[in-house]
């Protein structure tokens, strides 16, 4: 088996088998002799590699794994050199052999394990221990170099803790430490794991958004680039502060180049931005207008409207608006799209060849009627479903211009309907469109939406979900700042 690390300072590792016999069926015997060598430098093995088997609480059988024994080669060339002591500068004394045992990159599938014994020297002085130094230990865990740079490469390209601590044998919690070291590496200044790194390319738009971090309503707030998809900005909570952080961190010379930002209708940012950066311009989600239309207007007012007509008597008119929610929220593109589907182009099978199937598979639905006629029946028979009609499709037309003045004119006209209907609904929909008329009408300008911004939020419950919960927040964030970056860095 032979493996290669880009990411390391050695140009190869190389893990070299040759098998004299092979195995024998049973588990706790070998059949003549196995040789391996190593390729850690400064090791030299001392003998054949044995296999041993451990007991663990999680395995219902003992484990077996390879045993290797072997030692510094430094000691070989140095032995007889003297130590000093590095508190007092007295000469230090050998005091016997201490063994040390490295997790190694696993041979196949069973774990190797190097059994590595060194020189303990003595200082009769300031009574210290040291021992024969490891260069091919990996800095704070009981592992080979390689072993790290192997579950590193392995992490790189997305597998997960688990997934990971399956194929090298190496502990979930060693494996966590070298991802956010390696994380750490990427994302924070010199490496310190401390503070952020600057964005790295100038944005001009940003998008804004929240999600939930924890149970128990704790919100974290996300900024990302809208040309890039990049997460530039990670943080607990979802007030101001969140976004006055974001300005310290980045800069007023990259926040004077940023000219509009999207965002729900979220108060505690748009006035952030507005505070601190009042050139850069609010621009409201499409999507949240016209979910608060759906949901808080033509959903109420079909309620309204067939408690109305039961409470008349007229029970047969107030049963043909059950289930029509979805209908009457729909764009004409879309029932148009759903009366006439496009034809499937596929080959079709003929009648007489014969599918030999597993599963039984589900009757063909039937065909759905005919949903633009009852669209139009709906609205001709109740005057404020057609003002619904009419406020839905002056938005959809308002939304789909460039010109800010003609955008501006459109919601005008959107809300003067609304208020001749004298309905709480409509008035309701009147004053959010009124107190949120600039953002609205920067759309034009822009045409920005926070869409990125929530498929990111898939995006992060995705990884939450595939990696089982992730407790540590800063590892967690630094996992995502990678994820946003996973295509660039496939292209690189």
């Amino acid at each position: 088996m032979n493996y290669t690390s880009s990411s390391s300072k050695f140009n190869s590792f190389a893990l070299e088998t040759v098998l004299a016999s092979s195995l024998g069926a049973e588990a706790d015997a070998m059949q003549g002799d196995f040789l391996i060598l190593p390729g850690n430098h400064g090791f030299k093995q001392t003998g054949l590699p044995r296999v041993l088997t451990r007991v663990s609480k999680k395995a219902a059988a003992p484990e077996p794994y390879l045993y290797i024994e072997g030692i510094p080669r430094q000691l070989i060339e140095n032995d007889e050199d003297e130590v000093i002591c590095p508190e007092c500068g007295a000469r230090m004394y050998k005091n016997g052999w201490l063994t040390t045992r490295l997790k190694d990159i696993p041979c196949g599938k069973i774990p190797t394990v190097l059994g590595v014994t060194g020189r303990r020297h003595h200082c009769p002085y300031c009574r210290c221990d040291i021992q024969t130094r490891l260069e091919f230990k990996a800095a704070e865990h009981l592992i080979t170099q390689r072993a790290a740079l192997y579950a590193e490469d392995l992490l790189r390209l997305g597998l997960t803790l688990k997934d990971v601590t399956e194929i090298t044998g190496l502990g979930i919690n060693v494996v966590k430490d070298i991802d956010k070291k390696r994380l750490a590496q990427l994302y924070t200044v010199n490496g310190d794991g401390k503070t952020l790194i600057k964005p790295e390319r100038q944005a001009t738009k940003l998008g804004v958004d929240e999600f939930l971090l924890h149970e128990g309503r704790k919100f974290a707030t996300i900024i990302i680039d809208l040309d890039t998809g990049h997460v530039l900005w990670l943080s607990h909570g979802k007030k101001k502060q969140c976004v006055y952080d974001f300005i310290e961190h980045a800069g007023m010379e990259f926040m004077q180049q940023v000219k509009c930002v999207a965002s729900d209708m979220n108060s505690d940012y748009v006035e952030a931005f507005q505070d601190q950066c009042p050139w850069i311009k609010v621009v409201y989600d499409h999507f949240h207008i016209v979910q608060s239309l759906n949901q808080k207007v033509i959903s109420e007012v079909r309620k309204d409207e067939q408690r109305r007509l039961i409470k008349e008597g007229r029970k047969e008119e107030a049963k043909a608006l059950k289930g029509t929610k979805y209908i009457l929220m729909t764009k004409a593109e879309t029932r148009t799209k759903h009366d006439n589907p496009p034809q499937n182009k596929r080959k079709r099978r003929k009648s007489n060849d014969k599918v030999i199937c597993i599963f039984d598979r589900p009757a063909k639905p039937q065909k759905q009627k005919d949903i633009e006629a009852l669209y139009k029946k709906l609205i001709s028979e109740n005057q404020r479903l057609f003002t619904c009609d009419l406020v839905k499709e002056k938005l959809d037309s308002a939304y789909k211009t460039s010109n800010t003045a003609k955008m501006r004119t459109q919601i005008d006209e959107i809300i003067a309907v609304c208020e001749s209907t004298e309905n709480k609904h409509f008035l309701w929909f009147a004053r959010l469109l009124k107190n949120h008329l600039d953002g609205i009408i920067n759309h034009a300008e822009f045409n920005v939406s926070t869409g990125k911004v929530e498929g990111t939020n898939a995006m992060i419950k995705n990884l939450r979900r595939r990696h089982f919960g992730l407790p540590d927040d800063d590892y967690f964030f630094l996992k995502v700042f990678d994820a946003s970056r996973q295509k660039s860095h496939k292209n690189n």
